[in-house]
């Protein structure tokens, strides 16, 4: 298949889960995930304030408005159409001043320069990381950071044996009352879109560590254990196998 028609793919992917995506941002929102969440980005940007930020695959611009609450400048981009129009309805929703853009989140470059770049479980659907991870050194102020948190989410794809850990965590999940955000047959879809990409065969973060390193990032950190308190006891279960990192990286 070409890269236009599986690029078209994976946006309409998220086009379609959009809605879905939205209410899982209202429910955050909502909850004291907002108030953790936003401990955690003030704790990564040292409480600093009136950054320049760029947040890749804002999706409904959960992070855009939170990190617009923080009193930063944000630009926000997403290659879903559906999704850039939620963000831009909770921006709106959240009195934020928030420029949110629809582009290909690997292409997109600018002569625009930023002190922080930054996005959520969004690197393991890049169909090219390595040249997304260029254009955001390139974008970068001298000093500026990288904040990437994502998880290995698909590596059971790949690997019998985290298959094995999945499905035993799935099924206990499910027991705990656990049901998946999107229909079955959508998370089948996303499997399968999953299997044509690169990050889908590797063990992160240490994949992301040498590649930033060698792009020409440094004191590259990574973090972990910061994610239980996100979920519920059902989700918890569920990515006991596949924690969250994050990786900070300087340029």
């Amino acid at each position: 298949m070409s890269k236009h028609k599986l690029v078209q793919q994976y946006r309409d992917y998220w086009d379609k889960g959009a809605a879905v995506y939205d209410e899982i941002v209202d429910a955050e929102f909502a909850s004291n995930r907002y108030d953790k969440w936003k401990g955690i980005l003030s704790h990564f940007l040292s409480g600093k304030s009136n950054l320049k930020v760029l947040d890749v695959g804002t999706g409904p611009g959960f992070f855009a408005v939170l990190l617009s609450q923080l009193g930063h400048q944000v630009t926000a981009i997403d290659s879903s159409p559906e999704m850039v129009a939620r963000a831009n309805q909770n921006a709106h929703k959240y009195n934020c001043s928030i420029q949110v853009i629809e582009t290909d989140i690997i292409e997109y470059k600018t002569e625009e320069k930023y002190d922080i770049i930054i996005s959520r479980n969004v690197t393991w659907f890049l169909y090219n990381p390595v040249a997304a991870y260029q254009n955001w050194h390139g974008m970068l102020n001298d000093g500026g950071q990288v904040i990437i948190f994502d998880a290995n989410w698909n590596l059971f794809l790949s690997d019998p044996k985290e298959a094995e850990l999945f499905q035993k965590d799935k099924e206990e999940a499910a027991a705990k009352g656990y049901v998946p955000y999107r229909p079955e047959k959508d998370v089948e879809e996303g499997d399968q879109l999953a299997l044509t990409l690169p990050l889908s065969y590797v063990r992160r973060p240490e994949w992301d560590s040498e590649m930033l390193r060698s792009i020409g990032f440094a004191q590259i950190q990574i973090h972990q254990g910061f994610d239980g308190k996100l979920y519920h006891r059902g989700e918890q279960i569920l990515n006991r196998h596949r924690p969250m990192f994050a990786i900070v990286a300087n340029k």
